[in-house]
């Protein structure tokens, strides 16, 4: 918060006495803890002197006021009047170099004013000099705060991708703006960090066969001396560069030469794999050795095929080692290859490696990040004041940009990437979904992408496989059988709802185009229905893409009724109708507009309805001017 102190109607030296005695004396108001008075320790008397009245100061031609905390003043407030019509004043600084800015003029135009004093300027002191007698009624100063609070309600929001996310915080009073931190604790490429020390094991190339490596035999599987090794550790293994740790019912390590080097944000790459698969365990530590100390670093869970582990170097000092010590239970044969220590962006407790390291985003209380790599990094984000004072940050808040949370996409096929002008979609890309029982989650954009699919007005959540038997409402994706490679799209609808499916398209050529035609198979499951269901297509065009639940007043452009069973009828394949729609009138989409195609699924009447559904979807746009089919160049 700002500091604000007043100081009316009574001379300086009165004004210092008045400090000594109790704030409270003179007139003088202050309005915190913090106590600024604007004066020099030599000031004298003949710097304010009574003007008019008895509760006037005038300002004395020239004189510096220095305020007790050097650069801390934000602005003064000025209540003031002329002895005359031609009185001026200017408020002048002067910076620590002395150099002087002048901040404002005053006339007696006006009976007061306020002055903010520039973020920039080294500001030690401040004056006022006056020409024909300008009176002031009152003085007050504004005193930065020494602190700022720390921003709150930080959130994230749902729309993470693996290179992006979007964050926001409440805004802070006296806050100037804000200034945002993304870093990570991963390391993150081989551009991330510069290569330290590096064994590839060069002498490991089919050494004497089971025998155990011992002293110069064990140092020529590496490029250079110093290795060692516990008494069972060092096997050749058959593979060039790489060796194996430990023998049956045996713990077994190996530890590197002393490495000499002291990075902040260390990390040891390794190759690393189990000789046989172990029911007990798979893992192999990694310890530093400093001195006769021995800490662990980190731990790694093996397999039997040769994979990369990356493990933080905490505290490294100049001469330590590393060491690799095979810890499974029982038969403790690891494979190791090529080992290399690094310094960049690691994880532990060391300097964060900044991808973006305070960012002054302004006033902003919002701001999206793109680009990044795609690893766990965190977030935070600090206030800050004039004059330099800045908040905390806030509590570091972790992203998995790895593995973000799938969220529901508002997006729409452009027309640019198709190939001929068409768009197909058969649905079978669903299957791999659907190759197990129960609920799988739906969403919007997402899942099919570009397509929605809405229970009424509401998205649905869910949808799973099945063969046509199904009889409660909700989605679902159908097959002849659950391991069968073709789906459809469909849905077992009620006469109290309506299930709707829809795709997206997005003109971004530079011409306009026309919509030609949509063909689809409307299709019928179940062992049951005796009432009558419509599957229906219908089109919109609109200026900007939006859910399709919020679009009313659709075209029909097609409409299929099911066919009525009894309860006797039973069919294990669907009654496939082909469908081919033409719009009767011209349906054109210039260029930045959308169209969106939707499937409805609604039931006529009560009574036990089939499942509908659709497949094998083709969407032709033409050229409108000439009539004629364009190429729109791109893939399907």
């Amino acid at each position: 918060m700002k500091k604000l102190i007043a100081v009316k109607g009574k001379s300086l030296n009165d004004y210092v006495k008045g400090l000594m005695n109790g704030l409270s004396a003179f007139g003088l108001f202050v309005v915190s803890t913090m106590v600024v008075y604007c004066g020099r320790a030599e000031e004298k008397a003949a710097d304010f002197v009574n003007g008019v009245g008895t509760n006037c100061w005038t300002v004395i031609d020239g004189e510096w006021l220095s305020p007790m905390y050097g650069n801390a003043v934000d602005k003064i407030v000025l209540q003031y009047s002329g002895m005359d019509a031609n009185a001026t004043a200017t408020i002048q600084t002067l910076t620590e170099q002395k150099a002087e800015t002048t901040v404002a003029t005053l006339t007696a135009a006006s009976s007061g004013a306020s002055f903010d004093f520039p973020d920039t300027t080294d500001f030690r002191s401040f004056r006022i000099t006056s020409t024909n007698g300008l009176t002031l009624s009152s003085f007050m100063a504004y005193v930065s705060a020494s602190s700022i609070d720390v921003p709150t309600g930080v959130a994230i929001s749902n729309n993470v991708t693996g290179t992006s996310f979007d964050a926001y915080w409440n805004p802070v009073a006296d806050a100037r703006g804000y200034k945002v931190y993304v870093w990570t604790n991963s390391v993150v490429g081989a551009s991330a960090g510069t290569t330290v020390w590096q064994e590839t094991m060069p002498g490991a190339t089919n050494l004497a066969s089971s025998t155990k490596l011992k002293d110069t035999k064990f140092n020529a599987c590496f490029g250079n001396t110093g290795w060692t090794r516990s008494d069972k550790a060092g096997y050749p293994t058959g593979e060039n560069g790489t060796i194996r740790i430990g023998t049956s019912g045996d713990n077994g390590w190996i530890q590197t030469p002393a490495i000499n080097h002291v990075a902040d944000g260390m990390a040891v790459n390794f190759y690393a794999k189990a000789n046989a698969v172990n029911a007990k365990s798979m893992d192999i530590s990694v310890e530093r050795v400093s001195g006769e100390s021995v800490t662990l670093a980190g731990t790694a869970t093996l397999t039997t095929d040769m994979q990369e582990f990356t493990i933080a170097l905490h505290d490294w000092e100049n001469g330590d080692s590393l060491r690799f010590n095979s810890i499974t239970n029982g038969d403790r044969r690891t494979i190791i290859g090529s080992v290399t220590v690094i310094s960049g962006r690691s994880e532990g407790h060391y300097e964060p490696s900044y991808i973006v390291g305070g960012l002054d985003v302004g006033a902003l209380t919002s701001y999206s990040f793109a680009g990044l790599p795609s690893v766990p990094v965190q977030f935070a984000v600090e206030a800050y004041g004039r004059r330099g004072v800045s908040s905390a940050k806030t509590e570091a808040m972790e992203i998995d940009l790895s593995n973000p949370d799938k969220v529901a996409a508002l997006n729409a096929c452009p027309l640019s990437s198709l190939a001929g002008n068409t768009y197909e979609q058969n649905f079978d890309s669903l299957a791999a979904l659907t190759a197990t029982t129960g609920d799988k989650e739906w969403l919007n954009g997402a899942t099919l992408q570009y397509w929605q699919a809405y229970r009424d007005t509401e998205p649905v959540p869910s949808f799973k496989y099945n063969g046509g038997a199904a009889n409660s409402g909700g989605m679902y994706v159908l097959s002849t059988n659950q391991n069968h490679a073709v789906r459809a799209l469909g849905a077992y609808s009620t006469q109290n709802d309506e299930f709707s499916f829809g795709v997206a398209f997005t003109n971004d050529t530079d011409k306009t185009v026309a919509l030609s035609s949509v063909t689809y198979s409307a299709q019928q499951w179940g062992f049951k229905n005796d009432t009558n269901q419509t599957l229906s297509v219908s089109v919109k065009v609109v200026d900007d893409l939006d859910w399709i639940s919020a679009y009313d007043d659709w075209t029909v452009l097609a409409s299929t009724e099911s066919v009525v069973y009894g309860a006797a009828d039973v069919h294990e394949t669907p009654v496939s109708t082909p469908v081919t729609a033409n719009p009767e009138d011209e349906i054109s989409i210039m260029p930045g507009q959308v169209l969106m195609l939707k499937w409805t699924i609604h039931s006529l009447k009560a009574g036990t309805p089939g499942m509908m559904g659709i497949d094998d979807v083709s969407v032709i746009f033409g050229h409108k001017a000439q009539g004629l089919s364009i190429r729109i160049a791109g893939n399907p």
